[in-house]
């Protein structure tokens, strides 16, 4: 499936769009997706394919889902399939407008940008320390995660994880460049290492192929999480500079 294809897929999901147009049925992903009426939240936030160049980025983060800001800017479905594709393929940079700066700060509705976010600051410096350099954000790292629709606290996951990770999931990584893969937190963990066989005692997966690619997993806790986040503190036996070799040799390709 194209990117193109794929994007407008997760972004205009049948799924969500039946939450919000038909009460009544039967959904597991209800719960995501009310929620951000309970909020406030009066035009519906379309689920989030992905942040950045999928198809460029040799580092994929996924975790479990985006969360959501009453404040910033974002599409729904009023946009323009233009306007969305711009949004998400040129989110850190590139597209119609500085959706983000400097990697970390959303713009806002009143035009002016927000607060650091601590997840964006996280990923950005754990691709410096595999890529032991300066990065550009969503052209050396892109974002995705195991359930797109948007919330906080995670309210809404559990019960619409299964659904959104049939849907989605492996077409995410057929499409995605990236060797490694970096997943975030226990819940895409153990989503990710039931999908692939991984063995749950593991931080570093063997190479899985997927799209005709060989991937690297590799786990990490979620930027939130108290303790050690880091690469070189979670990792051990050399598997920190196995995966640095990886991306060494993916950039000289």
């Amino acid at each position: 499936m194209s990117k193109k294809n794929l994007l407008d897929e997760i972004a205009n999901c049948h799924y969500a769009r039946q939450c919000l147009e038909n009460s009544g049925t039967e959904n597991p992903c209800r719960k995501i997706v009310e929620h951000q009426s309970e909020i406030g939240i009066t035009k519906f936030h379309v689920p989030e394919p992905w942040s950045g160049k999928i198809e460029d980025a040799p580092i994929l983060f996924l975790s479990s889902n985006p969360s959501i800001g009453c404040d910033e800017v974002y599409p729904n479905w009023d946009w323009s399939s233009t306007e969305v594709h711009d949004y998400f393929n040129n989110r850190f940079g590139g597209g119609n407008k500085n959706w983000i700066l400097g990697g970390t700060r959303s713009l806002q509705i009143d035009g002016t940008y927000g607060r650091s976010t601590q997840f964006w600051a996280a990923v950005r410096k754990r691709s410096i320390e595999l890529l032991q350099r300066e990065v550009t954000p969503g052209l050396d790292y892109a974002l995705t995660e195991i359930v797109h629709c948007k919330s906080r606290d995670e309210i809404g996951v559990e019960q619409a994880q299964e659904q959104c990770v049939q849907a989605y999931l492996r077409k995410i990584l057929e499409l995605a460049k990236a060797r490694v893969i970096v997943v975030l937190g226990v819940r895409a963990k153990r989503v990710i290492q039931r999908e692939f066989g991984i063995p749950t005692e593991r931080l570093l997966s063997e190479p899985i192929e997927i799209g005709g690619h060989q991937r690297l997993f590799t786990f990490l806790p979620h930027p939130n999480a108290r303790g050690d986040r880091s690469f070189a503190k979670c990792l051990q036996n050399g598997e920190l500079e196995r995966l640095r070799r990886v991306l060494a040799i993916e950039s000289m390709t």
